[in-house]
């Protein structure tokens, strides 16, 4: 009983107004639009700070302190070399193609951005060098974040793979070497650095801006990859900054400032990540789990559905026979108890018909099973147009069948039996070249004078059924007389 009541409130909370729900679909659909809107004001704010500085700021201010950069630096390369040791440690764990090709990211931003703060102290005289490592971190930053996401749905890497130490030992070398070459670049040709610069910047720019454009394309919604999407986002507008600014002014510290908020955002992600399951695209949120749940919800309001309606079927196919389609031997003898359970309690009338068909053997040894079994279904359909809604019709036999008749005594009985008797003996079946016509013996029993429950009733019915077919068959017999034998 506590199912079903359980069972009950799924379908009530379920089945809500129809009106109702179309004005909860439209308040989704609002509420989604604001909430992308929302996020969209959020990633584009660094962008009004860069206006207005743009616009606004006297371009003789400068801010020149090695030391305020020097420290700058020194904590975004300990913060950035503990998110590439979380985000390895993520996919170490998950084997993530996306997650392998953030750490590789976050490693190259730290290796390649290090000497930008080692070289602080060289910017007035060798400002090219100081600079050309921030574009160039920030490049190799995109590269790898835009290759992650193109790999986003890839299988997960082979467990003994992502163990391996010497594929990360040789990525950072490889990064280091990198230094090593924009420093041999720089001394060969300084005077071109700045345009190396400015389309470096270019370069991480565009890759930036295609990262959101194909998560935005793709239409991403689990939260750690819309975390991604902003800070790519962020990120490609501290590019812009980097491009708008000179060295020291402010707009170059705000690009700074920018950088660092982008970073600190997919940080976040990663943080979430590791705290949960190690993997960017198995954390979902409670918006995406609620609509789960209710998706879930409802296959398996339809799976059960479906499973009483089996279960409907299976209940009907084991009371019924296969042939006929009338009730079986079993659902006969279930239904048999109750009504006389419930006669006997009311003390009210029940009769049986017990019914053969004449001849019966005949038809199937000179027409055929197929013939036969026509004239079994054509039979039956014929006896359920003669009955009440409340009366059963069962096969209990191969040609015998027995009528259930609540609330009826033994005169109205008899009635009912030659009424079906004369519309079965009407009846005529193709077999061939041919018609072929049959006919029945019934016998009566009522409950009470005949016997007090079903076996003696069946007994009763049985023995006049036989005298019917003793005194020439074609008939209804209702006591134990002996029926003179018609011509």
């Amino acid at each position: 009983m506590v199912c079903y009541g359980a069972f009950d409130q799924v379908i009530q909370g379920v089945a809500v107004d129809k009106g109702n729900a179309r004005a909860g679909v439209l308040m989704r659909q609002i509420t989604g639009l604001y909430q992308r809107l929302l996020l969209t004001l959020f990633t584009l704010m660094p962008m009004m700070a860069v206006a207005y500085i743009e616009v606004f700021q006297e371009p003789s201010l400068r801010f020149e302190s090695h030391m305020v950069h020097e420290m700058a630096i020194a904590l975004a390369i300990t913060l950035s070399a503990f998110i590439t040791y979380v985000t390895w440690r993520c996919y170490t764990v998950s084997g993530e193609v996306l997650v392998r090709w953030l750490a590789l990211g976050f490693l190259g931003f730290t290796l390649i951005y290090l000497p930008h703060g080692l070289l602080t102290r060289l910017a007035p005289d060798d400002q090219g060098l100081f600079l050309v490592y921030g574009p160039v971190s920030r490049l190799a930053m995109a590269v790898c974040f835009l290759v992650g996401l193109y790999y986003h749905d890839a299988p997960a890497d082979a467990l003994e793979s992502r163990k391996r130490l010497s594929p990360w030992i040789k990525a950072g070398a490889a990064f280091l070497a990198l230094d090593l070459v924009l420093a041999g670049v720089y001394f060969l040709s300084a005077t071109q650095v700045k345009f190396l610069f400015t389309m470096v910047e270019i370069v991480a720019l565009i890759l930036l801006l295609a990262g959101v454009l194909f998560m935005a394309l793709r239409r991403f919604r689990l939260p750690l990859m819309v975390i991604y999407m902003i800070s790519l986002g962020v990120l490609s507008q501290s590019s812009i900054a980097f491009l708008l600014s000179d060295i020291w002014s402010h707009q170059w510290w705000l690009a700074h400032g920018i950088s660092a908020a982008g970073f600190f955002i997919l940080s976040f992600g990663v943080v979430q990540a590791f705290r949960t399951t190690r993997s960017f695209s198995t954390v979902y949120s409670q918006a995406q789990v609620m609509e789960q749940l209710r998706v879930q919800q409802a296959r398996t309001l339809d799976a059960l559905a479906q499973l009483e309606k089996a279960n409907t079927q299976l209940a009907r196919q084991a009371a019924t026979d296969w042939l006929t389609g009338t009730a079986n031997r079993r659902q006969h003898t279930t239904r048999a108890k109750e009504d006389i359970a419930r006669a006997s309690r009311d003390d009210g009338d029940l009769s049986v018909l017990c019914l053969d068909i004449d001849h019966f053997k005949q038809i199937n040894d000179s027409h055929g099973h197929d013939v036969g079994d026509e004239v079994l279904k054509g039979m039956c359909i014929e006896i359920q147009r003669n009955l009440r809604a409340q009366d059963l019709l069962s096969r209990v036999g191969g040609e015998e069948f027995q009528v259930l008749l609540p609330e009826t005594d033994l005169g109205q009985a008899a009635r009912i039996a030659e009424r079906i008797r004369a519309a079965v003996a009407a009846l005529r079946f193709q077999a061939e070249d041919t018609t072929v016509g049959i006919t029945l013996s019934i016998g009566c029993a009522q409950l009470g004078q005949d016997g007090i429950d079903m076996d003696a009733l069946t007994r009763k019915g049985d023995k006049r059924l036989y005298l019917a077919k003793e005194g020439g068959r074609n008939q209804v017999v209702t006591d134990d007389a002996p029926v003179a034998l018609s011509d």
